[in-house]
């Protein structure tokens, strides 16, 4: 809060200041967006980074990096990177979305692909392929593959739990599209949550909320293209998968529920490990025992996970 006295106007009184997308870096720092919204209007995003103990926290990116496509580019998320590097997107006017890889280290930016609007992306580990969620016609939530620098539709559907769908969303055939969301990956194990009682509603009328579906945590096999279902979820979650591989974290942000659950992969049992109302975007400690997630998009929450 900055207060400017004499006959000057006071500011900075009711400035709004939220938080999004932490990312727990191999450098042992959690980096987030940072923005802060005043009463004049919107704000505009930096790249914030913060100790797990509280000890430190310093701005670490306030502009966005000029690139040849994206010449006045904003944040819009951020992701594990390769190599435990951190992971930025930039969006570029209403249709654009460039991926880099940023080294705290060097200071140093690398392009990683140029694609439609994306919403978040997850590489997997060292490697710059992996998966986005990417908006569609069909509706807010769709999984694309990543390679080559590119988003790329899934060449078949997905068939799970006796249901076949669309898993990339679609721009045409909404009949056979569901809602995907949350991509999470850890080597050829994409995760990622779906309603599918979203099939053939699509895209869902002013009156239906996504609150209002039924969402499961799936995990899809890349190698055998094969896909099953985990668990029902809570409610609309953010997921992070363990370094291991044997859990996965959903932070929930419906209206209807709010926290954090583990669920083990093997036995899709779930066991809530933090309450509190609009849980999002959780991240793993790179050794898999801790992670941190966003509470109301106010406050980082840091809890051991079990």
């Amino acid at each position: 809060m900055i207060l400017l006295g004499g006959c000057g106007r006071v500011t900075g009184l009711l400035d709004s200041v939220s938080l999004f997308h932490p990312v727990w870096a191999a450098d042992g720092w959690v980096y987030y967006l940072r923005e802060v919204t005043s009463t004049s209007g919107s704000g505009v995003a930096e790249v914030w980074r913060q100790r797990p103990d509280g000890s430190a926290e310093e701005p670490v990116l306030t502009r966005a990096p000029e690139v040849s496509t994206c010449e006045a580019g904003l944040f819009s998320f951020l992701f594990a990177g390769p190599g435990g590097d951190l992971g930025v997107g930039l969006e570029c006017g209403w249709d654009e979305t460039e991926l880099l890889s940023y080294s705290p280290a060097d200071k140093t930016f690398e392009p990683l692909a140029s694609t439609r609007f994306l919403v978040d992306a997850a590489l997997v580990h060292g490697a710059d392929r992996g998966f986005v969620e990417a908006p569609r016609e069909c509706g807010p939530g769709g999984i694309q593959l990543l390679a080559d620098g590119k988003a790329y539709e899934f060449g078949s559907p997905v068939t799970v739990g006796g249901a076949t769908f669309n898993l990339s969303g679609g721009d045409t055939d909404c009949e056979s599209t569901v809602l995907a969301r949350s991509p999470a990956a850890l080597g050829d194990r994409l995760f990622f949550i779906t309603a599918p009682d979203s099939l053939g509603r699509l895209p869902l009328p002013p009156e239906v909320s996504p609150d209002d579906l039924t969402w499961h945590l799936t995990e899809w096999d890349v190698g055998s293209a094969t896909a099953r279902f985990v668990t029902e979820l809570p409610g609309l979650a953010d997921l992070a998968v363990s370094p291991d591989g044997r859990s996965v974290i959903a932070a929930v942000s419906s209206d209807h529920v709010g926290g954090v659950w583990s669920v083990d992969v093997g036995t899709g049992k779930k066991t809530r490990i933090a309450d509190g109302a609009r849980a999002h975007d959780p991240s793993f400690s790179p050794d898999g025992k801790r992670f941190v997630y966003v509470e109301g998009f106010k406050r980082l929450r840091f809890a051991k996970a079990r």
